[in-house]
């Protein structure tokens, strides 16, 4: 199985692609800290989407508010008191996995295999945006 996609004629993210490799847009919540992000794509002679297929797609974590100390948070406890990441690839094989590591690849919270680029990016930004908008981890 190859990254390679035919996307709704209307999706944004089809619109997001160009003919020359360039990073897929992404909406990432205020409060996480984006370490690597190589989620390149470019638009097929025929059409259709290529994704880059590297295991090591997207990583990030959630970051503690700038205005509280270590020991505020800490005393605060819940998700800002804690190191939440996220992890996403490409297998091949299988397709694209995301991962909620708790704080790391000892503590696995949640994972989610798709061979669908759309559903890829949403599930992505799902995540990130419920645990940081309700403070929760994915249950999936």
């Amino acid at each position: 199985m190859d990254p390679i996609f035919r996307l709704p004629p209307r999706s944004p993210l089809t619109a997001a692609v160009s003919d020359d490799w360039g990073l897929l847009p992404l909406r990432v919540p205020m409060g996480w800290n984006v370490i690597y992000n190589t989620l390149l794509a470019r638009r097929l002679p025929d059409g259709r989407v290529e994704v880059s297929d590297s295991e090591d797609l997207y990583r990030a974590r959630t970051a503690r508010p700038p205005w509280l100390t270590a020991q505020e948070a800490a005393s605060r406890g819940g998700l800002q008191a804690r190191e939440i990441n996220i992890d996403a690839g490409w297998y091949q094989g299988c397709g694209f996995r995301i991962v909620v590591l708790d704080p790391d690849w000892d503590h696995e919270h949640a994972s989610h295999i798709t061979s669908d680029l759309g559903e890829f990016v949403t599930t992505l930004e799902g995540w990130t945006r419920l645990i940081t908008e309700r403070g929760e981890l994915s249950k999936a």
